[in-house]
């Protein structure tokens, strides 16, 4: 999709059962970035020691958040196993994503061929590029792991130690710490699958600037072919958005280490064409147009909703994403959360910090309301997240309709708290309930926020998240000191407020 930001997540965590035969010992990678043929990078590991007659290996069919079978393992070939002595163990492909592996307990070694997932922004897909991996030999490469490196359903909790053979003068920028073996090798270790496929690296000739916000250092990593020491152009314009983050979240960043990754292709045609993929510590970014001056501006959405992304749904977020399961998943009913309240953070947040005037958050708020307008509102957003991959007709609307009820939910809660309390309070209490390692019951989070809120929220919840009713704009706005003209969708400042409007106005926006 040509002119429109893909925004989507990726978090991948596992089951913590784990068979009863198998050693807790690492599996050991080795890819190489230096002896590329054909846009094809070698592979091969070493599987952690066991006692497994056999074993079914998987390259992940979808990644969390794009709703669409991605299939990875399409770009796998040549698979072989071998044992100590190269002799070769029998392998059967089972599907585009999973090899049965027999006498696993045997296998030294196992190899393959990897192919880039896109060689060119240029060639449109419906794929989301920033999910998959490219390899321009001696130039770049855009490193997703989930699509290089696999798992073994019988071992999943396992660490991952990656070695990495590379140009001497590429620099690994990540949000991972790589260390140099020696001037062609690097290093990397992973607690496990989850903590790899989470974190995406890019290798190229270093374009780096650094940032300190509060107590979070910040990686910017610039990638073009020919433009070269423009990472500290994009860095002061993510400076001013992160540091407003901060105080938007109550003063402090909820990470230590973040990275943005950014590769960028010229074109001779006008416009752009971007896509984003964010992770808990990093965003990758891609960017396809005729002119870099778009960048900085794109960067402020795109870098602003995928930081928030740190929040909902990396810190917050149900058991179904916390046991992804990348083959068959179960997909929660909360995409309202996860996309809809990341992107109301994103619009509210400039507006709230002063960043931009009344007239364009006006205008932000008209786009959404336009933008709603070309789906399908009868539906219940519940059960559209649960069945996205089946409605992708429909997901683009968590990013329209799914702000507008943010908007409203935290307008109602200011209502009711007295101005005392907004969605920015709800968020931070929730990561406190379920941050890092924990996770909610998906069909108990609307009680659980009724809990902590007001019962009036659970009517909300049940009336046009779970329901079908209109997003009652009209009607919320005005309680804010707004006019909304339905017929013309012009959103604007009321004329005469009373005292009650400017006050939870004041509490909404600060103004």
């Amino acid at each position: 999709m040509n002119n429109l930001i893909k925004l989507v997540f990726v978090l991948i965590l596992f089951p913590s059962t784990i068979i009863a035969q198998v050693s807790k010992e690492n599996y050991t990678y080795h890819i190489d970035l230096l002896h590329v043929s054909n846009d094809e990078v070698t592979v091969s590991f070493t599987p952690p020691k066991n006692n497994l007659t056999q074993g079914k290996f998987i390259i992940p069919k979808l990644v969390p958040g794009f709703y669409q079978a991605m299939n990875f393992g399409q770009y796998v070939s040549n698979l072989v196993a071998t044992d100590k002595k190269g002799k070769k163990i029998l392998t059967e492909r089972l599907d585009k994503n999973s090899w049965m592996v027999h006498d696993l307990k045997h296998v030294n070694k196992i190899s393959y061929q990897v192919a880039d997932g896109w060689d060119s922004l240029e060639k449109d897909t419906h794929e989301a590029k920033s999910a998959g991996s490219t390899f321009i030999k001696d130039s770049v490469f855009v490193i997703n792991y989930n699509s290089l490196v696999g798992y073994f359903e019988e071992m999943k909790d396992i660490p991952y130690q990656i070695n990495i053979t590379k140009n001497k003068d590429f620099y690994a920028s990540s949000a991972l710490d790589y260390k140099q073996k020696d001037k062609n090798t690097d290093i990397v270790w992973a607690k496990d699958y989850r903590q790899l496929v989470d974190s995406p690296v890019l290798y190229c000739v270093p374009d780096t600037t650094w940032l300190k916000i509060g107590h979070t250092e910040v990686l910017v990593s610039f990638y073009n072919k020919k433009e070269r020491h423009y990472s500290k152009k994009i860095a002061l314009e993510l400076e001013n958005i992160l540091k407003n983050q901060q105080a938007y979240l109550g003063g402090s960043l909820p990470v230590k280490k973040y990275a943005f990754l950014i590769y960028y292709e010229s074109a001779n045609e006008k416009g752009f064409m971007g896509d984003g993929l964010e992770h808990s510590h990093s965003t990758v970014c891609l960017y396809r147009s005729g002119s870099m001056n778009f960048i900085p501006f794109a960067l402020n959405r795109v870098a602003s909703h995928e930081f928030f992304h740190i929040i909902t749904p990396l810190n917050i977020h149900s058991g179904e994403i916390q046991h992804y399961d990348f083959l068959n998943p179960t997909l929660s009913k909360h995409l309202w959360l996860y996309e809809g309240m990341t992107e109301y953070s994103t619009i509210h947040m400039p507006i709230k910090q002063k960043m931009i005037s009344l007239e364009d958050f006006e205008k932000t708020l008209e786009e959404k309301i336009k933008g709603m307008k070309e789906f399908d509102n009868t539906l219940s957003f519940t059960e559209i997240s649960k069945n996205a991959m089946e409605r992708q007709d429909q997901y683009m609307n968590f990013y329209q309709k799914g702000p507008l009820l943010g908007m409203c939910l935290d307008i109602r809660l200011r209502e009711l708290s007295g101005g005392k309390m907004g969605t920015q309070d709800l968020m931070l209490q929730l990561m406190k309930k379920y941050g890092e390692g924990k996770y909610f019951n998906d069909d108990e989070l609307f009680d659980e926020i009724t809990k902590m809120t007001f019962p009036e929220i659970r009517t909300f919840f049940r009336d046009f998240i779970e329901g079908t009713q209109p997003v009652p704009l009209k009607e919320y706005l005005a309680k804010v000191g707004f006019t909304y003209d339905e017929t013309t969708g012009k959103v604007s400042l009321s004329s005469n407020p009373d005292s009650k409007q400017l006050a939870l106005r004041n509490a909404w926006i600060g103004q």
